[in-house]
């Protein structure tokens, strides 16, 4: 399994094509870039569509053929107007560039990781953009001989999240999506870890990292004290739905790959209650809480003497909190690569959530 590394960049020009042009300086034209995501906050849809082709023409402008994968994410970055993740290709990594993907091979083994695969229309309600994205996935894996359960890790970017219209809410729509995707693999061996976050806008993107192969640790790891999403009660699911009943969540609280944790977007549940906390930093300090008792070297199912985080990314619900958490999380975790951004979290009453990577020592 590869250890990716990754690095954040930030940018504050006048205009979208310049912070692009700007970042991509700053990033340089290394031939081992697999993947940037770009944070930002376009207006509306019609300025999201815009912004997204004048990256892709950006980036493939100035790398040629050896241009990464991309993802534009709208969300506000907090200490800029526009934030970039960058991860890179080990070094001595054989990858095979495709039109949308990577594939990197490895050991006995085989990764493949997506850019930020989009709908071919907004428009269209969230299970539609859902069931669509899921359906480009699906080809792409079974091209390359994939398993669905072969992804470990996935990003879920669902616009206003948490709206409901005709009695129907935004992430229940996804969700059920997802399960309808998911009941035709076998995880036996456990969901990915995943984040579902609220955007302003861009209506439904995911991003997946899979890994096929045996010589590969691989496993998904349970938090003590929450309750596994994938196993939630309908009492803390919300909106209507066609199915029997409202499907769960279907993630792990995290996953180990190698000797890196892939922690999930995590927010201030106990059990599977929302803690009623009545403030950012508040929820923030108990979030941090529970995700060390997630990454606690005791709770990780191989040999491990200590964790250490290589990288938190910090999801704002009220931009008016946002100081507050930046200056707790920055003076907790001082060492620590990290970048803040506002966005809906998927239960209203929640206004923090926070995922990132550790490592094992």
């Amino acid at each position: 399994m590869t250890n990716k590394k990754q690095e954040i960049f930030f940018s504050s020009q006048e205009t979208f094509g310049s912070m692009c042009h700007n970042l991509l300086q700053q990033i340089g034209a290394a031939d081992n870039l697999l993947k940037i995501t770009i944070f930002h906050c376009p207006a509306d849809n019609e300025e999201y569509i815009q912004n997204l082709c004048l990256l892709t023409t950006c980036v493939n402008e100035f790398f040629g053929s050896n241009a990464p994968l991309t993802a534009y994410v709208a969300q506000p970055c907090v200490t800029a107007s526009m934030a970039a993740e960058v991860t890179y290709i080990p070094e001595g990594v054989e990858y095979e560039r495709h039109d949308g993907y990577t594939l990197l091979h490895g050991n006995g083994f085989c990764e493949l990781i997506t850019k930020g695969i989009t709908p071919t229309t907004l428009s269209a309600s969230i299970r539609r953009q859902s069931e669509e994205i899921f359906s480009q996935l699906s080809e792409i894996l079974v091209k390359h001989s994939f398993d669905i359960s072969d992804v470990y890790r996935q990003w879920n970017y669902i616009e206003q999240i948490t709206a409901i219209h005709n009695e129907r809410q935004n992430y229940q729509e996804f969700n059920d999506a997802r399960s309808r995707f998911y009941n035709s693999a076998d995880w036996s061996n456990g969901y990915p870890a995943a984040t579902g976050i609220g955007t302003s806008c861009g209506g439904v993107m995911i991003e997946v990292f899979a890994i096929r192969g045996t010589n590969v640790v691989n496993h998904a790891i349970d938090n003590p004290v929450q309750v596994s999403a994938h196993n939630y009660s309908q009492k803390v699911l919300t909106g209507k739905t066609d199915e029997a009943q409202r499907t769960t969540p279907k993630f792990e609280r995290a996953r180990i790959v190698g000797d890196v944790v892939y922690i999930s977007g995590t927010a201030a549940i106990k059990g599977e209650n929302s803690l009623q906390l009545d403030n950012a930093t508040a929820q923030t300090e108990e979030t941090m809480n529970i995700i060390k008792s997630l990454t606690v070297a005791d709770n990780i199912p191989v040999d491990c003497s200590a964790t250490e985080y290589t990288l938190l990314r910090t999801y704002i619900k009220n931009s008016s909190e946002a100081a507050e958490v930046i200056k707790f999380m920055d003076e907790r975790y001082p060492s620590v690569p990290k970048h803040y951004l506002i966005a809906d979290v998927c239960r209203p009453e929640l206004l923090i959530e926070i995922e990132g990577t550790a490592v094992v020592r």
